[in-house]
This record gives C-alpha cells, sequence and structure tokens, in this order.
C-alpha cells in the first residue's frame, strides 16, 4: 500500500514538474516541439524550395540549429547580398572611429581623379554617403528585372566588366534627384567600399577581417574576388549559418559583443530606423525593416537565393536562414511566410 502511494506521489510530482517546465517555457517565448515539427516539415516538402539551415537565437543563446540535405553547421553558405548589411556596420565603424565625418559629406570629395566626370555632371556632386546607404543615389539602373539568373541583369552585367565598379556607377545617368527616390542598386555599395578603404586606408577584406570578423569569432568564411575590383560590397562573402546569426546577434545587441563595443548603438539605431520607404516594407541603411505579425519591428538583411538574417528587437530572438533558391521560379510560399509561422509560432508560446 505504502509502495502504491508513493508511486502515485512520483508520478504526480513529475507531472508538477513538467507542467512547471512547459508554463516556464512559454512564459520565456521558447518554440514548442509542436510547432517546430510543423516548420520543420514545410521545410523538407520543398513548400519553401529548397532551405538548406535554419539557425535561431534566443536571448543570446541557440534555441534551434537544424541542417537539411547535405548541409553542416560548417557549410558555407554565400550569403549574397546580407553582405551589404555587413558593409553598412563597416560604414558605422568608420563613423565612430572619426574617419568618416558624416553621412551628409559629398561622396565625391573622396574621389579627386574623377574631377572631370563631376564636372561633366555637377548635380552628381549632390550624392551623399546617406543617399549611398538608403538606395536613394538616383542613378538610372534597374536590378530587379530581369532576374540575377539571366546574363542581361545590371549586376551580372557589371560583374562581368573589368573597369572599376564605383567609376561605373558614377558615369551612370541620373533618373531622380539625389534624396527623392528609392531605387535599388547594388553598385552604390562599391562607391561605399572604396570610401571606406580609403578613409581607413586599408583594402576591404582587411577592414572587415580586423574590426567586424575577427572580433565576433568569424574565422572560416570565403569571399570571391573580382579583377581591379576586389572584394565586393555588395555580395560575395560565405559564411556559416551560425556565423551569419552573429551579424544579427550583433545588431540585436546594439553593436555590443561580449562587454566589447563593436559599432556604436548609435548607428545600430540610425541604420535599422526606417529611412525611405519601398513599396510596403521600410529600408535603413543597407537594413530592411517590416512588421511582426503583432505589429512589431522586424529588422532584416535578405540576400539573393533566400538568405535572411531577421532580428526581432522585442523578442530579443534573431533569425538565421540559408537557402538554394537562385532560380526565378515561384515556390508555393516565399520564405518570408516561413519566417511569419516562426514568429507567430513564438507568440503562440508566449501566451
Amino acid at each position: 500500500m505504502l509502495f502504491s502511494i508513493t508511486g502515485r506521489l512520483k508520478s504526480l510530482l513529475i507531472a508538477i514538474v513538467l507542467l512547471c517546465l512547459q508554463q516556464a517555457a512559454a512564459k520565456a517565448g521558447i518554440l514548442s516541439v509542436d510547432s517546430l515539427k510543423i516548420i520543420q516539415a514545410d521545410i523538407r516538402s520543398g513548400l519553401y524550395g529548397k532551405i538548406s539551415s535554419l539557425v535561431i537565437s534566443k536571448d543570446g543563446k541557440i534555441d534551434t540549429e537544424i541542417y537539411f540535405g547535405v548541409s553542416t553547421s560548417n557549410t558555407l553558405h554565400p550569403i549574397s547580398s546580407v553582405t551589404k548589411s555587413i558593409t553598412s556596420i563597416l560604414v558605422g565603424i568608420g563613423l565612430d572611429k572619426g574617419l568618416i565625418s558624416s553621412v551628409d559629406k559629398p561622396a565625391y570629395t573622396y574621389f579627386p581623379e574623377l574631377e572631370n566626370l563631376f564636372k561633366q555632371s555637377p548635380e552628381k556632386k549632390s550624392i551623399t554617403i546617406r543617399h549611398l546607404l538608403d538606395q536613394t543615389a538616383g542613378f538610372a539602373w534597374n536590378e530587379w528585372n530581369p532576374h540575377y539568373s539571366y546574363a542581361d541583369n545590371a549586376l551580372v552585367e557589371l560583374t562581368n566588366s573589368r573597369d572599376k565598379w564605383y567609376e561605373s556607377i558614377f558615369n551612370l545617368p541620373l533618373e531622380s534627384p539625389p534624396g527623392t527616390k528609392f531605387n535599388y542598386n547594388s553598385g552604390c555599395t562599391e562607391i561605399l567600399k572604396e570610401i571606406i578603404c580609403r578613409a581607413m586606408k586599408m583594402d576591404f577584406e582587411s577592414i572587415t577581417n580586423r574590426y567586424l570578423f575577427a572580433p565576433l569569432g568569424i574565422t572560416n568564411y570565403k569571399w570571391d574576388s573580382y579583377p581591379r575590383n576586389g572584394n565586393p560590397a555588395w555580395g560575395g562573402i560565405y559564411l556559416s549559418t551560425k556565423d551569419m546569426a552573429k551579424i544579427g546577434l550583433l545588431i540585436n545587441q546594439k553593436g555590443q559583443w561580449k562587454n566589447r563595443s563593436i559599432v556604436s548603438r548609435e548607428w545600430v539605431a540610425m541604420a535599422t530606423s526606417p529611412q525611405i520607404k519601398n513599396n510596403s516594407l521600410q529600408y535603413g541603411f543597407l537594413w530592411w525593416i517590416d512588421k511582426q505579425p503583432d505589429g512589431n519591428p522586424l529588422i532584416f538583411a535578405a540576400g539573393y537565393g533566400d538568405q535572411y538574417v531577421y532580428i526581432a528587437p522585442d523578442k530579443n530572438l534573431v533569425i538565421a536562414i540559408n537557402g538554394e533558391n537562385f532560380t526565378d521560379y515561384h515556390w508555393p510560399q516565399n520564405p518570408q511566410k516561413l519566417i511569419q509561422s516562426l514568429l507567430n509560432a513564438y507568440n503562440s508560446s508566449s501566451n
């Protein structure tokens, strides 16, 4: 009889403990096992095309880490235009160090060798660093049509050129006054890269490694290089998904990393605040800004092929995704729907 009571008491205590753990997890906003199973099944079914990896950080720690197909924790993925958001951080570092005086400084002042170009097109003298950061420089450029998988895409044509990319962009005609209209232009980051390098007197990879990658512990990476143009600022970096998530963590922690300031919180706030609108999305300084399902801000970096780093500051949540969707085929669901599903799952777990 005593054994039976003791057994029932033990079972009751275990049930109470499990219930308390579930309630604590819900309060902390931890992704439930059931939600994760559904999301994994959707990814494996090809609902979002080919997703290689998913890493989620909650409260500064890895909460979920999943790899699909042959992808592993050490696989280096092309992060495409997520590189632009890294470039934004480097501009901030240059400002913090006083090597770049202001985002409102005219870009032409860094290019004395192009004096004749600016004499012939004096209106281009009004293009500032700010305009290069928020994609309002005004150059005639159409990067999103045709798709990146076609040879006559504007960026693809630029990368096939052996001319100095920043000079090629400056030579483009203006279709709108600088600062007035959003027009996504990867070439503008090449002008930014050149400004950063001239201001900091180092090559772009050395700056990135010394001031960002090394402090974050990012040692395993690849970076494409092009004749006469070196490492691009518009893309070309290959990182593991966990290292890509570190970029999001740095932003979520307002530029701080292990009690060290990598970039100022003032820059992070400015770069991730809406500067101009593009359709339903806002754009900061090479960072996108959207809304979560609950209406709170959602900051993200996005790259061709479905490479994403999402930051939900109110939830202390970072989501990094690598995909292999490098064609213009439209899958049943956009990977942004995957992000919404994940955010909804965290919302549900915290209610």
